[in-house]
């Protein structure tokens, strides 16, 4: 359990005291609360031996949004995440105060590993982290932030763009005039200006050129057929104008292309974990968000989770090549944005191999309102054999704390005269607007590993 030094003493300041009674009151309504979640979690008999694995989106986590995380906050955080054994933690930011006072309640049992923040706009700031309780889990040395090779990486969801500078123009049919009123997304600026809060495209019409600066040179791709005609010479056919086909690229300047391929907007993490005899490769995620209503932007996060679903779908295929009986696991976990179980997000998700449990698929949504699947765990082909060991979901579930703490009968305590709506936003700043999920697996094989070893002949 925590360690929750400053509620021991009484304290002489009347609304101090009045705030560490509520304190100790929450945190006895959620001890009682987890303890009975865990056990309607349960599948079935509990395990002899068993390791807890949860994912929670800690919103803005580490920042200053309605006064950040006080003591108070922080106890309910540790309290259950205590209750975990691996915990993925998603929007954690730069500033890590916040995420070594959680640790100091946690208490030295408990060690982290983190990424490095994720810069760029649609990095937001955030880093991962894993939490973890060494009595249970134990860190393999194995640890990096995931990276898409050349040919997949992702296509922005405005396709391929070419900045207008540096010699590069855009001419346009004559009497052309662009100029008219469009729906956007606007922003305010000091002085009553305003400024777009998103890309403004404008169809444009047929016949438009493009002028191309000095300095560009027709590319012919590596592995394209040619004549030699000497030691180290080719010749080549080019087709006359216009020139097209898969065989040519035009290389333009350096900074022609606007951020056209990416890698993932927040990076994804893995690291390599056992408790008892499980092994696990986790893999954590933040998946691009955007805008639900865009259907750009939608396909953008659609095209991230597919990405990491191939990649690791295919490192996990690899070990099996090198060693049929490879024992490890892979499970993906985070917040990958999907909308519901019947989304093509999620259909991106379940591909490559990965599986989302029946359990967790019977929950309705992740977020506060309990209407989104946001938060998944998704394993690498469960029902494989994997020598004596195998994935064995012995519970799931997800824990709604506002149920126990900041409840809704409870706004006029912590923000007196405001508005339920207000509460209602304020407190996900505090707490979170994600509830932990979690997955529970067996992790004592000890009758399987005999079983095998019995059946063991010898070999040349």
């Amino acid at each position: 359990m925590p360690f929750y030094a400053r509620l021991a003493k009484a304290n002489p300041d009347p609304a101090q005291e009045l705030v560490r009674k509520r304190t100790i009151a929450g945190l006895q309504r959620l001890r009682i609360a987890l303890k009975a979640h865990f056990e309607a979690g349960q599948l079935g008999k509990p395990p002899s031996s068993s390791v807890r694995i949860a994912t929670w989106n800690l919103r803005e986590f580490g920042g200053t949004k309605s006064g950040g995380r006080g003591y108070e906050t922080l106890c309910y955080i540790a309290e259950i995440i205590a209750h975990f054994d691996v915990v993925a933690l998603q929007e954690v930011r730069g500033n890590l105060t916040a995420l070594r006072e959680l640790l100091g309640l946690l208490g030295t049992d408990w060690e982290h590993i983190a990424t490095d923040v994720t810069d760029g706009d649609a990095g937001n700031g955030e880093r991962m982290v894993f939490l973890f309780n060494r009595n249970k889990a134990q860190f393999t040395n194995i640890a990096g932030e995931l990276t898409l090779p050349d040919g997949a990486k992702i296509t922005a969801s405005f396709g391929e763009r070419v900045t207008l500078r540096d010699g590069l123009r855009l001419t346009l049919p004559q009497g052309t005039d662009l100029g008219s009123e469009f729906d956007a997304r606007l922003k305010s600026k000091a002085g009553g200006k305003h400024a777009l809060d998103r890309d403004l495209e404008i169809a444009l019409p047929p016949g438009c050129n493009l002028a191309l600066p000095d300095g560009c040179a027709l590319a012919i791709v590596k592995n394209t057929e040619v004549q030699r005609v000497g030691t180290g010479r080719a010749k080549l056919a080019i087709p006359p104008s216009p020139i097209r086909g898969e065989a040519y690229r035009l290389r333009l300047p350096g900074g022609s292309i606007d951020d056209s391929f990416k890698q993932f907007a927040r990076t994804p993490y893995l690291v390599s974990m056992q408790s008892g005899w499980l092994k696990i490769n986790l893999c954590t995620v933040h998946i691009f968000f955007g805008d639900s209503e865009d259907p750009k932007l939608m396909e953008q996060r659609r095209s991230e989770i597919q990405a990491l679903t191939d990649m690791m779908g295919g490192r996990a295929r690899d070990d099996l090549k090198d060693d049929p009986k490879f024992p490890v696991l892979t499970a993906l976990l985070g917040d990958f944005n999907i909308m519901n179980h019947d989304h093509p997000t999620m259909k991106a998700l379940e591909n490559s191999g990965f599986q989302v449990p029946d359990a967790l698929k019977a929950i309705p949504g992740s977020n506060v309102e309990k209407d989104k699947a946001y938060d998944q765990i998704a394993f690498w082909e469960p029902a494989r054999a994997r020598e004596y060991v195998k994935v064995d979901i012995t519970g799931a579930g997800v824990f709604d704390f506002f149920e126990h703490v900041y409840r809704n009968d409870e706004a006029q305590t912590y923000l007196p005269g405001e508005t339920d709506r207000k509460y209602k936003d304020w407190r996900t700043y505090k707490m979170s607007d994600h509830l932990p999920m979690w997955v529970e697996l067996r992790n004592d094989f000890s009758d399987e590993y005999l079983d095998a070893s019995a059946s063991a002949v010898v070999t040349d």
